[in-house]
This record gives structure tokens, C-alpha cells and sequence, in this order.
């Protein structure tokens, strides 16, 4: 096999704020690797909502005893509607999609408004915010599970 990346850290979805409520876990797609990109209905989750979630970070290998690297961040992407097309650029961030890479205890608006959901990650070396929403990254194949 080359180039194993390892077992991933996934997404924990909560339907509830602060942690509450049903959990799921979400591994990221392989658009890391190259992979096409997977967003899931919530419906396709079996979620009603999503309230808070949980996106973990990955340590790696670090050079002294006492030191931790930082890996690979795990980024959750949520838009309202179906993306069925992405924007030429990023006007529409914030209205129509939002990206979280920390842990969030209350999506305020979006627990209401969010509707799909993508889990991803990416290398503490890569470019920040590379998602297939914005204008620089390439097309990868999308797939949405519904």
C-alpha cells in the first residue's frame, strides 16, 4: 500500500448544543489524497439538526519528549443548501455555506439552517481554508450522499 495515511480522527456531530444529544462520528473523504470529496445530507446521517460538533486535530510525530506537532486539522464544512454547483468565489461564505476547524459548542443560526455536511482534512503545512468552495483548488470529483 503506499502512502497509508493512517487511521483518521473523525467528526463527532451532535444534533444538540454543547455537546448534547445524539453523536455521530464522520471520517474524512480522501480529498487529501486526491480523492473526491463526500458531503452527506443530514437526513442521509440520520440527523435532525446539527447543534455543536467536535473536529479533532491529529498530532504527529514530534522531534523531544514534550513537544506535540500538530498533524493534520480536521475541517467540517456545512452549507444550508444542496451543493449542487460551487460558487466563482467566495461571496456567498457565511450565507450559504460555513466552515468550522475547532471544536463548537452552539452553531447559533446554522443548527437551524445547515442541511449538508463535509469532514475533511488537511496537513498543518497546507494552504489554510483550501476547500473546493474556493477559487484556487482544483475540481475534485464531489459526492453527496443523500
Amino acid at each position: 500500500m503506499s502512502n497509508d495515511p493512517g487511521l483518521k480522527i473523525g467528526a463527532r456531530l451532535y444534533d444538540a448544543a454543547y455537546y448534547q444529544g445524539n453523536v455521530i462520528t464522520v471520517r474524512p473523504d480522501g480529498w487529501d489524497r486526491g480523492e473526491g470529496a463526500v458531503v452527506y445530507s443530514l437526513a442521509y446521517l440520520g440527523m435532525r439538526r446539527l447543534g455543536s460538533l467536535q473536529a479533532p486535530v491529529e498530532a504527529s510525530a514530534s522531534d523531544g519528549p514534550f513537544r506535540q506537532a500538530i498533524g493534520r486539522v480536521t475541517h467540517v464544512t456545512v452549507w444550508a443548501y444542496r451543493p449542487d454547483t460551487w460558487p466563482d468565489h467566495l461571496d456567498e461564505h457565511g450565507t450559504t455555506w460555513q466552515q468550522y476547524s475547532a471544536d463548537t459548542a452552539d452553531l447559533g443560526t446554522w443548527a437551524a439552517r445547515a442541511n449538508y455536511v463535509r469532514v475533511w482534512q488537511q496537513a498543518d503545512d497546507g494552504v489554510f481554508d483550501l476547500d473546493l468552495l474556493t477559487e484556487d483548488s482544483f475540481r475534485a470529483p464531489v459526492t453527496i450522499m443523500e
